[in-house]
């Protein structure tokens, strides 16, 4: 019993070292393979670009996904990404790679410029629509509106609104 003693301690740095061991082993792996998400947010032109990458890609659908509940901000991030990604790569390029985990990083700034597609939306007022337009979209909405309901109303309605738009076809 007296053994086991003595060699409980020395048990117990060992399976220590191995662990240490073990532990940086997996970590070199995890890191020069790039397996873990790995959220990224960079201020670039005065805006916050946040993205992810995993296996040395960027993750396209995390890009700006903090801004998709308002459209106009998303695209202004998505083409601001995009830019991002493009002066990243240009710049990686121009230094000489030192190691590995740098190469992989100009790798995958590279391809993202060229696959990442921003969101581009304008918003603005819509447009006036012309006479016949008006006619034919009052028209579509009084056909959809007497679709599938037998109300005699809802039909004249549709009738009248419809030849309205005729009328202004054929003129």
């Amino acid at each position: 019993m007296l053994e086991y003693k003595i060699l409980d301690p020395v048990s117990l740095l060992f399976s220590a070292y191995l662990n240490t061991v073990q532990s940086t082993v997996s970590n070199h792996f995890n890191e020069t393979r790039n397996l873990e998400v790995t959220p990224v947010i960079v201020q670039y032109e005065g805006i916050p670009v946040s993205f992810q990458h995993q296996l040395w890609r960027v993750r396209p659908e995390s890009v700006c996904a903090n801004y998709q509940q308002n459209i106009r901000q998303f695209s202004e991030c998505t083409v601001t990404a995009s830019r991002l990604f493009n002066a990243l790569c240009l710049e990686l390029k121009q230094s000489r790679p030192d190691d590995w985990r740098q190469v992989q990083i100009q790798n995958m700034y590279c391809n993202a410029a060229v696959s990442f597609k921003p969101t581009v939306a304008n918003i603005g007022a819509a447009p006036k629509l012309s006479g016949l337009e008006e006619a034919r979209q009052v028209c579509n909405a009084a056909t959809v509106a007497a679709m599938g309901n037998s109300d005699p109303k809802l039909a004249r309605e549709r009738d009248k609104a419809c030849e309205v738009y005729r009328e202004s076809k054929n003129h």
